[in-house]
C-alpha cells in the first residue's frame, strides 16, 4: 500500500468528492457551533440591555432571579438526567450544533464517497484497468478504504474542532456545563458510524457484479436496522400496553448509521460499531480475494448470497410495508395486531415468492 502509483489512480478517482465532503462537513458542524455561539451572545446581551432591566421593574413578581437568569444562559450537553412519573423516562437539555440540510448531506456524501470508489468504477468498467494493474487485490482495497477512511477523518474532526473551539472561546467556561462522557461518546460514535457508512458500498460493491446489485445492497444495509426497530417497537407496544420501556435504550444497537444518534452514554453501542467496522473489512477482505471479472454483470457474485438477499430483502419489504400502514392506520387492539403480522407475512410471501422465480429462473 505503499506505491505512490496506486494512491494516485485512486485519489483521481475521488477527487472531485473530496472538496463536497469537506464543505459539508464545515457547514454541519463548525456553521452549527458558530450559530449557537451567537444565539448566546444574544441571549446574553439582552439580558444586559436597557430593554430588559426596565421590564424587571414593571412586575416585581414575574421578575427574573439570578439564579433564573444564569440558569438560562447556561449551556448544557445533556447534563442533566431528570426522571419523570413513569421509571426509564428521561428529559434531556441539548446543545444542538448540527445544521439541518448539510447535516444531512454528510450522511449521503459518506455514502456517495465509498459508492464511488467501487460500485462507480464497476459502472464504468473502470475496474477492468485496475485489474491489470501490478498491484495486490488487498492493497487496492486498503488503499481505498485508507484514502476515503482518512477523507471522512479530516472532515469530521477539523470541522468539530475547529467549531468547538469557536465556541469556547466566546462562552465563558462558567457558563459550558458539559456531561463530557456523553459528548466524547458522541463525537466517537459519530465518527464510526461515518465509517460504517463509507464502507458499506465499498463492501457491497465487491458483493455485487453490477452497479445496481451494489446499490440495492447498500440501500437494503441501511434499511434493516431502522425497518427491524420499528417492527420490534409496533410488537412491543401493544404486547405492553404502548410502553417501550428498555427498548428504547436497546435503540442504541440500531442506531449505528445515525451520528449522534445514541440516546444514552454507554460504551456497549461503540464497541459494537467497533465490532460492525471490523466485520465490514474482514468481509471486504473476502470479497476482494475471490473477485473475477467473470463475475461482471451478475447481480449476485456468490451463488449462496441468492438465498440470503431474498429472505433479508423480503423480510425488510414486509416489515417497511407493515411498519407504514400501522403508522397511517393506527392499528389497535388484539384485531388490530393480528392484522399486522398478517399484512408482514403475506407481503413477505410475496415477495419471497416473486423474488424466487426472478433470481433463481434467471440465475442471476
Amino acid at each position: 500500500m505503499r506505491e505512490k502509483g496506486l494512491w494516485y489512480k485512486e485519489w483521481r478517482g475521488i477527487r472531485w468528492m473530496v472538496p463536497c465532503v469537506l464543505l459539508v462537513f464545515l457547514l454541519a458542524f463548525m456553521v452549527g457551533f458558530v450559530n449557537e455561539a451567537n444565539s448566546w451572545k444574544e441571549s446574553n446581551a439582552y439580558y444586559h440591555s436597557a430593554e430588559f432591566l426596565d421590564s424587571q421593574k414593571v412586575d416585581a413578581d414575574f421578575a427574573m432571579t439570578d439564579k433564573e437568569i444564569r440558569d438560562d444562559l447556561t449551556v448544557r450537553y445533556l447534563a442533566y438526567e431528570t426522571k419523570l412519573a413513569h421509571k426509564d423516562q428521561y428529559t434531556y437539555f441539548f446543545l444542538g450544533f448540527t445544521v439541518g440540510v448539510p447535516f444531512t448531506l454528510t450522511l449521503i456524501f459518506s455514502v456517495v464517497l465509498g459508492a464511488c470508489l467501487v460500485i462507480l468504477e464497476r459502472y464504468t468498467r473502470a475496474n477492468n484497468f485496475t485489474a491489470l494493474l501490478p498491484y495486490s487485490k488487498k492493497a487496492i482495497l486498503g488503499v481505498k478504504v485508507l484514502l476515503g477512511g482518512l477523507v471522512i477523518t479530516v472532515g469530521y474532526f477539523v470541522s468539530l474542532g475547529l467549531g468547538l473551539l469557536y465556541f469556547v472561546t466566546q462562552v465563558p467556561a462558567e457558563f459550558v456545563d458539559f456531561d463530557l462522557q456523553k459528548l466524547w461518546m458522541d463525537i466517537l460514535g459519530s465518527w464510526l458510524a461515518y465509517l460504517i457508512l463509507f464502507l458499506v458500498p465499498v463492501v457491497a460493491g465487491y458483493l455485487s457484479g453490477t452497479a445496481l446489485g451494489g446499490i440495492l445492497l447498500t440501500i437494503g444495509a441501511f434499511l434493516l436496522p431502522s425497518a427491524v426497530l420499528q417492527f420490534a417497537m409496533n410488537v412491543h407496544q401493544y404486547l405492553y400496553d404502548g410502553k417501550t420501556g428498555q427498548l428504547s435504550y436497546w435503540s442504541d444497537y440500531f442506531r449505528v448509521f445515525e451520528p449522534f444518534g445514541f440516546v444514552r452514554s454507554a460504551y456497549v453501542p461503540l464497541v459494537f460499531q467497533l465490532l460492525i467496522l471490523c466485520g465490514l473489512v474482514l468481509v471486504g477482505l473476502w470479497a476482494v480475494v475471490r473477485e473475477s471479472l467473470e463475475t461482471n454483470g451478475r447481480l449476485f457474485v456468490y451463488p449462496k448470497m441468492r438465498f440470503w438477499m431474498l429472505i433479508i430483502g423480503s423480510l425488510i419489504v414486509g416489515m417497511l410495508v407493515a411498519d407504514m400502514i400501522q403508522t397511517f392506520a393506527k392499528l389497535s387492539d388484539l384485531l388490530g395486531f393480528l392484522l399486522f403480522i398478517a399484512i408482514f407475512i403475506m407481503v413477505t410471501g410475496i415477495c419471497i415468492w416473486n423474488g424466487a422465480r426472478f433470481i433463481f429462473v434467471k440465475r442471476l
